[in-house]
């Protein structure tokens, strides 16, 4: 009988703790669960970069501190340590051909929540590319295009850890887009188009291209260039300008002349060569009165001369007295009668 219940009382027991420790969960879940777990954990590679981000949970219980981690061969390895930053940069600590995996939590007041892990990670494989950067100049009708990896913040670039990078380069004249010619993975960085129109305008874009991993970035912003001449002048520009040219001495030389001549007349006009004579300068100085009238006024008067006059006439038939004869001062019409002379 004791045994029996002692066997009982052993198989109700655990059952009995079980029963006890799931009630106290459930009425006091935050007894072993204080500070929550961080949120959205994600590694973020762009150009072999490294970062481990994540937001914070929600309604946090305070200002939470996090601490996040990767897992080496020598296991994990705390990079940064109890701070308020929800990211970690992990790019300097890691090899750019080794998988990874990170982890992190939060903490408030001495305690912590339970780590919040990623999968499997390898820079070389997960990074994404950016474009890379286009610039262009023109010469003598060539267009030469200049194509720059983008920055990383890995020693060596991108092409320490790719040991083939190339370019694919889109080109069209502007306002042409769906005429736009492809270059495929050219290994150079500097290009030279010759064969493109002179004075025109064309755009371009490149795309990088690692052929090893298949893996590409997108079409870059798009540059845009104005093609010189090639240097050969048309045969009709050279005559038009060498005409502009003979028009413009012509018309230098002839205006030259003008005013040459036109100085030189106002200077003879200013200073002659020929003298006056000198009464025609005592006449230039003097006042201006009539001379006439003054010499008028300061000459004597003419003194009038005279002289005797007798007239004899002939007496008509029938009239008596003969000969008729006057002189001196009584000869008037009156006197001799109006008889004509």
């Amino acid at each position: 009988m004791d045994g029996t219940l002692d066997y009982n009382y052993r198989m109700s027991f655990p059952f009995s703790s079980k029963i006890c420790c799931l009630t106290i969960l459930y009425i006091f879940p935050g007894v072993l669960a204080s500070v929550p777990e961080p949120q959205n954990v994600r590694v973020t590679s762009v150009n072999l970069g490294v970062i481990l981000e994540w937001d914070a949970p929600t309604d946090p219980p305070g200002n939470l501190t996090y601490t996040a981690a990767y897992k080496s061969i020598a296991g994990f390895v705390e990079v940064c340590v109890n701070q308020s930053e929800k990211s970690c940069d992990f790019t300097v600590n890691l090899a750019m051909f080794g998988i990874y995996t990170f982890r992190v939590r939060a903490e408030l007041n001495g305690e912590a929540s339970p780590w919040k892990e990623t999968v499997e990670f390898s820079a070389d494989k997960d990074t994404l590319l950016s474009p890379p950067t286009v610039k262009l100049s023109s010469s003598e009708g060539n267009m030469e295009v200049f194509v720059q990896d983008p920055v990383t913040n890995t020693p060596g670039g991108l092409r320490k850890v790719y040991s083939s990078v190339c370019f694919n380069i889109r080109y069209w004249k502007q306002n042409e887009t769906e005429k736009a010619e492809l270059l495929n993975c050219k290994q150079q960085s500097r290009l030279v188009l010759p064969n493109l129109d002179p004075r025109a305008s064309y755009c371009f874009q490149a795309q990088l291209y690692v052929p090893n991993y298949n893996k590409n970035s997108e079409f870059g912003t798009v540059t845009c260039e104005t093609n010189t001449s090639n240097g050969r002048v048309a045969p009709w520009v050279i005559a038009v300008a060498m005409l502009c040219s003979l028009f413009g001495v012509a018309l230098t030389v002839t205006l030259l002349f003008l005013i040459g001549w036109y100085s030189y007349k106002q200077l003879q006009f200013v200073f002659p060569t020929a003298k006056l004579p000198e009464h025609f300068k005592q006449y230039l100085i003097e006042p201006p009165h009539s001379y006439i009238f003054l010499a008028m006024q300061n000459s004597p008067q003419p003194e009038e001369q005279c002289h005797d006059l007798c007239i004899v006439s002939e007496l008509l038939d029938g009239q008596d007295g003969g000969e008729g004869l006057l002189c001196g001062p009584t000869l008037t019409k009156e006197t001799w009668g109006g008889a004509p002379l």
